[in-house]
């Protein structure tokens, strides 16, 4: 798989581009604040249906214009496609595959699959739960479309168990009620667990061997999946049982504080070096490898659920990284088409490949070199 050109029209600080694009590595570089990390971001827009840096629309279209287009031409299992995406103020985003307009962003998904590693993914590492089940469910939802469905379907019943637990505070009756939002919370929700124990089963394995190359087989890296609902074994049923005896016995809390404290929702997942949780006690350095060996392994992982590996985007990530690092991250992308954002070029003449095209880009122009 891979994007033969880009059309962006009144995107970001785009007016009208086209770009031709290499099979290979493709650098986009220039100074700061001209509108490299854009095109990253209209790859993953049409990948994902989201911006990896923005939550509206709006700001996506450039200051003074009213819409905004962005299509790509891509390859896939030898055929070309195309994917498009038009955003105009005040109106929600429409998209089309192929030329066949998309009703909702699920459709879009599994089209144009992608990973994305750039300096803020070290939130992944040092912040809170929300950015780990962040970083899983967007890998699970490009490749498996049934885990996204059982995803939003679960969100949106704990939205809604969530209002009827905020109304029963000054009703009752509605108490009796919550059993049945609760059946529907543990179908879906248990689904999801078990869909994310065996993901980080195996992404722990592929992981743990990335890391131990970077390492010279000093450090183990081990992946935990922190689950609010106890489980063992991968268990359905008992994943079902133990998912209602957590809700019924938080029931008095939760409508108390009108939130639903326990489902996958409230998950986490640890890193472990060494038997040490790199979050709290890893140094700087070990922080980065871990990212790393996590993104090497989401390649891996897509490349073996899909027998192609996905488009790699690199926002600014090579003056995030040593030598040795940068050096182990150009021998595994070789056969990748990877995006590459960066202000200066000159440390990718030491890599000694040939397969790569260079883009200048100045003020919301690009030229290809």
């Amino acid at each position: 798989m891979h994007i033969k050109h880009i059309s962006l029209k009144g995107f970001r600080n785009y007016e009208n581009e086209e770009i031709e694009l290499n099979k290979g590595i493709n650098i986009f570089y220039g100074q700061n604040a001209q509108g490299k990390t854009n095109i990253i971001e209209s790859i993953y827009l049409l990948s994902t249906g989201k911006s990896h840096r923005s939550q509206k629309d709006n700001e996506l279209i450039k200051w003074d214009n009213e819409e905004s287009k962005i299509k790509i031409f891509y390859e896939k299992e030898n055929q070309d496609n195309t994917l498009e995406m038009y955003l105009k103020k005040s109106q929600k985003k429409s998209m089309k595959h192929n030329g066949v307009k998309l009703s909702k962003t699920g459709e879009l998904l599994g089209n144009l699959i992608t990973v994305i590693f750039s300096p803020d993914h070290m939130k992944i590492i040092k912040e809170g739960p929300a950015e780990r089940r962040r970083f899983v469910d967007i890998i699970l939802s490009q490749v498996k479309p049934g885990y996204f469905y059982n995803l939003s379907q679960y969100v949106k019943l704990v939205v809604q168990r969530n209002n009827l637990l905020m109304q029963a505070k000054n009703n009752s009756r509605l108490i009796d009620t919550i059993e049945i939002w609760d059946q529907q919370l543990i179908e879906y929700g248990t689904k999801v667990i078990l869909e994310r124990i065996e993901f980080l089963k195996l992404i722990g394995v592929y992981s743990n061997q990335i890391h131990k190359s970077i390492t010279n087989n000093k450090e183990d890296l081990k992946l935990v999946y922190k689950s609010s609902i106890e489980y063992k074994e991968q268990g359905e049923q008992q994943i079902k049982e133990n998912f209602k005896k957590e809700l019924e016995k938080f029931r008095f809390i939760d409508i108390k504080r009108g939130v639903t404290h326990k489902g996958p929702h409230r998950d986490d997942i640890l890193f472990y070096i060494n038997d040490m949780e790199v979050k709290t006690f890893g140094s700087q350095g070990q922080q980065r490898t871990t990212l790393l060996s996590l993104k090497i392994s989401e390649l891996q992982f897509m490349n073996n659920e899909t027998d192609s590996y996905p488009i790699l985007l690199l926002d600014d990530v090579f003056s995030e990284l040593d030598t040795e690092r940068q050096e182990f991250l150009m021998k595994f992308i070789k056969d990748i088409q990877t995006f590459i954002t960066c202000t200066d070029v000159e440390y990718f003449k030491k890599f000694k490949t040939d397969h790569y095209s260079l883009y200048n880009v100045v003020g919301g122009k690009i030229y290809q070199k």
